[in-house]
Order: C-alpha cells, then sequence, then structure tokens
C-alpha cells in the first residue's frame, strides 16, 4: 500500500466518505493553502498514515459510522499524545461527541476542536497556533484534580495550580490570543470570580474591553440581570446595562465549563442588550455533563477537555 503521509507533510484530513463531510474536507484544505495537507476517506485508512502528521482533523456525518472501526482498533494502540486534532460535522453535533469521545478515549488529542461547517474559516490560525504553541506542553499537568469536592461523588477540576504556574498560564494566555486575534472580538465578557483572572489579562493584550458578570448584588450602577437553574434552587447573575456595547461582538467565557447553566444566563443577559455574541469560550471543558444542551447554537472552544471524572 501506497504511503500517503510522510515527514514532510503535517495536516491528515480523514473522513467517513459522505458528500456532506468530503464537501467540509476540501474546504478545511482550500483555507490551509501552504500547508502541506493530505485528505482520505476511512475506508482507505490505513495505520502507517497517520504517524507523521502534527496536525489530525476527523469528520463524520453522523455518529459511529462504520468505516471508523478500524481508526478506533488502531488508535487504542498507537501512543499520540499531544497531537492536536480537529473534530468536524456537516452539523451534528452527536457525530462530533463520538468522534471526540473516540479521540480522548485513546488519549490523542491534546486539543480536540469541534468545527461545524461555519467554522471552517476560522481552522488555518487554529492549526497554526496548535502546531506553533501546543507543542510539548501539556495543559492537563498544571490543572489540579481534587476529588469529593464541593461535595463527595464529585471531582473538581482545580485551575489555580495554573495560575501558579507562569509558564502554564502564559501558555493559555498566548493559547487564546492566536485563537480570537483574527475574530474580530471587540470586547470579552467574562464570569465571576475565576473568569475575570484569565479575561483580564487577554483583554488587556488584545486591546479591548472587559465586562464583568457578577452574582447578584455585587453592581452598584444601572444593571440588568439574569436567573438560571441550580441543582437545588436558583442563582441570579448581573451586567452594568452600560458596559454592554451593542451591536458590538463580545466573546463570553467562564475558566469552566460544565452544565453550562451560568453560561446561558450570561449569553442571554448580553444578547438581550444587544451585544452579538459569536463564541463561548473556557480553559476547561467537562463535555460528560452535556453543556452543549443548555448552551445556544454558537461555537464552543476550550483548551482542555475532560470526558469523564
Amino acid at each position: 500500500m501506497l504511503s500517503i503521509m510522510e515527514d514532510r507533510k503535517n495536516v491528515l484530513i480523514v473522513t467517513d466518505g459522505t458528500e456532506a463531510t468530503q464537501n467540509m474536507a476540501l474546504r478545511i484544505v482550500n483555507v490551509l493553502k501552504g500547508s502541506r495537507v493530505v485528505s482520505i476517506k476511512a475506508a482507505d485508512f490505513g495505520g502507517q498514515d497517520i504517524l507523521p502528521a502534527k496536525v489530525y482533523f476527523f469528520g463524520c456525518e453522523k455518529p459511529n459510522p462504520a468505516s471508523f472501526a478500524y481508526i478506533s482498533t488502531v488508535l487504542r494502540h498507537i501512543n499520540l499524545v499531544g497531537r492536536p486534532c480537529g473534530v468536524f460535522s456537516p452539523q451534528s453535533k452527536e457525530a462530533i461527541a463520538y468522534l471526540s469521545d473516540l479521540l480522548q478515549d485513546s488519549e490523542v488529542a491534546l486539543y480536540a476542536q469541534p468545527l461545524f461547517e461555519k467554522d471552517i474559516d476560522q481552522v488555518k490560525s487554529w492549526t497554526d497556533m496548535v502546531i506553533s504553541k501546543g507543542r510539548g506542553f501539556n495543559l492537563d499537568d498544571y490543572i489540579g484534580k481534587v476529588p469529593g469536592f464541593p461535595k463527595k461523588g464529585i471531582l473538581f477540576y482545580d485551575i489555580t495550580t495554573i495560575l501558579t504556574a507562569p509558564a502554564a498560564f502564559d501558555h493559555c494566555l498566548d493559547d487564546m490570543v492566536e485563537l480570537y486575534k483574527n475574530k474580530g472580538i471587540e470586547a470579552i465578557a467574562a464570569i465571576e470570580a475565576r473568569g475575570f483572572l484569565f479575561a483580564a489579562p487577554f483583554a488587556d493584550r488584545m486591546g479591548i474591553p472587559l465586562i464583568l458578570i457578577r452574582k447578584k448584588g455585587k453592581l452598584p450602577g444601572k444593571k440588568i440581570s439574569a436567573r438560571y437553574m441550580l441543582e437545588y434552587g436558583e442563582a441570579e447573575i448581573e451586567v452594568h446595562l452600560a458596559d454592554v456595547p451593542a451591536g458590538k461582538r463580545v466573546l463570553l467565557m467562564d475558566d469552566l465549563i460544565a452544565t453550562g447553566g451560568t453560561l446561558r444566563a450570561a449569553y442571554d443577559l448580553l444578547t438581550g442588550a444587544g451585544a452579538i455574541v459569536p463564541e463561548i469560550f473556557g480553559i476547561v471543558g467537562l463535555p460528560f455533563l452535556n453543556y452543549t444542551k443548555n448552551l445556544p447554537d454558537v461555537p464552543v472552544r476550550t483548551l482542555i477537555q475532560y470526558h469523564n471524572e
């Protein structure tokens, strides 16, 4: 069999072979002009083809296509820790979840970036970022895992250990800037309290305003509020109305995305005041808590994901 990947190649795209997914793969190839890219259907895939690539894209139209069975077997036997991946589908969130689980179960992806058709134009900046910044740095090493907090049965992912490691903190900020420097972001809105710690230096580097979304009773000026459900009861967040720039593109972020309830309320606050929220961002994502069910239909990006406790 002809080996399609050589050391000089740096991007491999594997698809389920359906027309819609193949069209997305072609768009990725076109966006990555200047990079060396190989696109192949999963049915034609061989294990030796994946090893030399620096970035991988996996795409399917529906979850669990039969053509991916062999890839699943190969990935479980190949150590590709730290290799960044994009997972894409024309329109299926379920297919994205399937691909992310496939990769994370195999310990393949340092980054598993979900991409839909509307996101393809952002592929180049993401690919450039993970090649230049992601190589050799494992953010997982700097995230604390605390069992039984805040209550028994919960594993708490602690980002304070990032803050005590300047290299890890700087890495996160560099990645955030690389992700968003060319996306026309005009302000960033962050949720109390740890979201402020990343959003403030990011806003400074980008030269954009920082909007604080706070718990009820913390803001003195004219404000708008939104309620959201907790496991037991309700909570409420507020923002100064004058701080929200109507008609401007505002990135919404928190340090960690769990169930998505707070972020959804914050999204409703911002858009209700006239802002445009093109994306939601978090340092850590916990997709096993199904946050996509609560969040609006906009891209959700994280620097690292955990798929189980």
